[in-house]
Formats: structure tokens, C-alpha cells, sequence
């Protein structure tokens, strides 16, 4: 689905307020946040969750750019002929109280949007669901519902599991995703993830990359081998479709 022709819409575009004081920039065009979408992406500042290898560490506790709203908005103006939509993520775009807001002035322009988010806000995340704001959600899966008080607040487990549920009733398309990084889970247990999202549209095998990561740590932490996770890929197919990225 692409946006429809470009119209003299460009003014309206630049006048409207940024809605949020978390945006904090956006990538005019890419190919890899929404997999055989051309998008933009617009980020989100903000996350309750500590994630040792997260490689958006600077967006935990970023300024606003309200220019990017400015920015993003004309871009797509210019580009409704060739743009897919947009991808929102973070950071946590859910830990945006304003969302909805964000979301809406996308719907009302017919622009077609994912949400990546990390199922710490089931209510939003249902509710968003619910009002058809989105085409597409990715849901991270961080690691087994036992040791998400490693990386994020008490109620973690229960949010994320709750979220879980309301995705795949949504009837949404949508996709999880599991970043392999070995210290919080194994190649081996990475079926057991897939059991939680069994009957889902798709499973994503990403690859930990110790370049740039929140914890200085994680930098020394060898990733598992490319064979491992092609591995626990083929194991997981036995819960639902199971792909990789990044390996």
C-alpha cells in the first residue's frame, strides 16, 4: 500500500505541531525497519527497559527535536508517490504518553504505519490495535518471561506477556522478534520463546551486534554463531514461521 498522490498539502504539513515531546529525529527513506517497504522512521526518545546490548542507547534519555516533526511531515508530503509509510520505534514509542496523538494525524492523512514497540504498555498497545492505527507491529521478545527483572521494571513479564495475547487476537499483521544476545538467552531456549507466540504471523531471529551498546560490557560478549541461530531458527518453525536478520 502506498500513499496516494502528491497534493498542495505541504503547507498544512509544516504548520501542524509536533504532537510529542519525544520525537527526536527521523530517517527520510529506508528499506530495513519495514522489510519490503519503502519508509520513513521516526523516533521516539524514552524506554522503561535496560537492555544491555540496546543500539539506541542515546534515545533513552534524549532531548526533543521538534524540527524533525517539521522535517518528517513535509518529507512525506513530498513523497507520497513512492512511500510505503512510516516506521514509529524508539527507544519505546509506547512510553510516549502522546502516541495516540502521533498516530492519529498519520491515519487521518491515509499514511500507513508499523510500530515496533517492547509490549511494556499492553493497554495502549490494545488500544491502538483496536482503533486500526497501525498496519503493521513488531513485538520484541527480550528473553523468558522469568528474567525480564533483569532488564526492565517488577510488572515487565506480565506487560509483555499481556501484549502478546492482544497482538495475536488483533488480527493485525505483525511479526516478533528476538535479538539474540547470549547472556540473557541461549540458541537452545530461543524455542521455548517461540512456544509463547505459537500461531503467530512470523518469528525474527535478530543477530546481537557488540559494536554500540547501552551496558560497555556487552561490547565483550561474543554473539552466537550465524549456524546456531540458522539452528534455532528450523526448531522454532515447529511454533509458527521463523526467519533471520542480520546473520
Amino acid at each position: 500500500m502506498t500513499l496516494g498522490p502528491a497534493t498542495t498539502m505541504i503547507s498544512a504539513y509544516e504548520l501542524e505541531a509536533c504532537p510529542s515531546s519525544r520525537v527526536v529525529g527521523f530517517i527520510p527513506t529506508g528499506m530495513i525497519d519495514w522489510p519490503g517497504k519503502v519508509a520513513s522512521t521516526l523516533f521516539l526518545a524514552g524506554c522503561p527497559m535496560r537492555c544491555p546490548y540496546c543500539h539506541n542507547p542515546d534515545l533513552l534519555d534524549a532531548q526533543p527535536v521538534p524540527d524533525s516533526w517539521a522535517g518528517l511531515l513535509s518529507h512525506l508530503s513530498l513523497r507520497r508517490g513512492w512511500l510505503d509509510g512510516v516506521v514509529v520505534t524508539g527507544g519505546e514509542p509506547t512510553a510516549a504518553p502522546d502516541l495516540i496523538d502521533i498516530l492519529e494525524i498519520f491515519a487521518a492523512r491515509g499514511i500507513p504505519v508499523k510500530l515496533d514497540t517492547n509490549g511494556t504498555s499492553p493497554q495502549l498497545l490494545g488500544h491502538v490495535l483496536e482503533a486500526g492505527l497501525v498496519e503493521y507491529v513488531a513485538l520484541d521478545i527480550k528473553t523468558l518471561p522469568d528474567r525480564y527483572d533483569r532488564i526492565g521494571p517488577p510488572d515487565a513479564d506480565e506487560a509483555f506477556l499481556a501484549s502478546i495475547e492482544i497482538v495475536l487476537a488483533s488480527g493485525v499483521a505483525h511479526e516478533f522478534r528476538t535479538t539474540v544476545y547470549p547472556p540473557l538467552i541461549a540458541t537452545a531456549e530461543l524455542p521455548e520463546l517461540a512456544k509463547l507466540v505459537a500461531g503467530g504471523d512470523l518469528y525474527v531471529l535478530q543477530q546481537f551486534r557488540p559494536e554500540r551498546t547501552l551496558d560497555p560490557a556487552a561490547v565483550s560478549v561474543t554473539p552466537a554463531s550465524p549456524e546456531e541461530i540458522t539452528s534455532a531458527a528450523a526448531a522454532c518453525t515447529s511454533y509458527l514461521p521463523t526467519t533471520t536478520r542480520g546473520v
